[in-house]
């Protein structure tokens, strides 16, 4: 079995559905806090939408594997695009994060394995977003599953 992630960045929403359809996913879970961006594109409906009128499906898994913490404590230490290793360790002591791993799970295991899932966070680079983190754990969660970070290739300007 395989999970992979993807970062939505700045990239064009057609250019993240060829990256998902490329790799003949089935199911795209977005793991972000809080599922809006400045592309407006990756909005939570503009983009459930474009997902599933590609025909795949689209599962919201960021109230549970998101990157912000809910401790305001820990939640002073947040900025996007920085992976900070007291929040990763916060996250995942939550009850929230143990749901949200099961939840993955199911997901990834549905169909005997064969519907490819994808975890998408905003960050363009894995090393620099907490989808890594989620990742591995699911790499215990799930023995023997791998990993592929996937890039969404950008059309040159004309």
């Amino acid at each position: 079995m395989k999970l992979f992630t993807i970062g939505h960045s700045t990239a064009e929403l057609p250019a993240l559905i060829d990256a998902l359809r490329d790799n003949s996913v089935c199911v795209l879970v977005d793991v972000r806090s809080k599922p809006r961006s400045r592309m407006q594109h990756f909005d939570f409906g503009p983009l459930q939408a474009a997902v599933e009128q590609a025909g795949l499906r689209y599962r919201f898994l960021g109230d549970r594997l998101g990157g912000m913490p809910r401790d305001p404590e820990i939640a002073e230490r947040w900025k996007q695009g920085k992976l900070d290793a007291v929040i990763v360790a916060h996250l995942r002591s939550t009850d929230e994060w143990s749901d949200g791993l099961d939840e993955l799970a199911r997901l990834v295991r549905a169909d005997g394995g064969e519907s490819a899932v994808c975890i998408m966070c905003s960050e363009a680079n894995p090393d620099e977003c907490h989808r890594k983190a989620v990742a591995l754990d699911m790499t215990e969660v799930i023995p023997g599953l791998k990993i592929e970070h996937l890039s969404i290739h950008k059309s040159a300007p004309s």
